[in-house]
């Protein structure tokens, strides 16, 4: 029983000084929080990315003249619902006529649904800077 104690002892310590290493996670000692390479830039070729393209491309999309804003930029909150729905949209700054037509674009873009919860997580309430191309 003794040895059985001491054995049980011996593990709970070396597994408590292991860091506890979930998916894609970058910690490095058990104490640190976990952190995560999820830029979720347009360009980036993970699930993030494509999300992020999905919700810029419909915005663009929606523009009434896309072209036109070549150069200016615009910084908003949004807010979706797990399904892409648009729950809120707080512009924070930039080109106001930009802006302006961000806006009424996001009224009625359809905007790709989340197809995982990680990407919801992160993605479902963020800041973007928008820019015309």
């Amino acid at each position: 029983m003794e040895k059985l104690m001491m054995l049980a002892l011996l593990v709970s310590v070396a597994t408590g000084c292991t860091p506890l290493h979930p998916t894609d996670c970058l910690k490095k000692s058990a104490l640190e929080s976990c952190a995560y390479n999820r830029s979720g830039n347009v360009t980036d070729t993970d699930i993030y990315g494509q999300q992020a393209a999905g919700i810029k491309n419909a915005l663009d999309s929606a523009l009434a003249d896309r072209h036109a804003w070549k150069g200016k930029t615009c910084t908003v909150h949004l807010d979706f619902n797990y399904d892409g729905k648009l729950q809120n949209m707080v512009i924070r700054g930039g080109d106001k006529e930009y802006c302006a037509a961000l806006e009424a674009a996001a009224k009625k873009a359809v905007f790709p649904p989340f197809t995982d919860q990680k990407v919801y997580d992160v993605m479902s309430s963020a800041r973007w800077n928008m820019q015309g191309y």
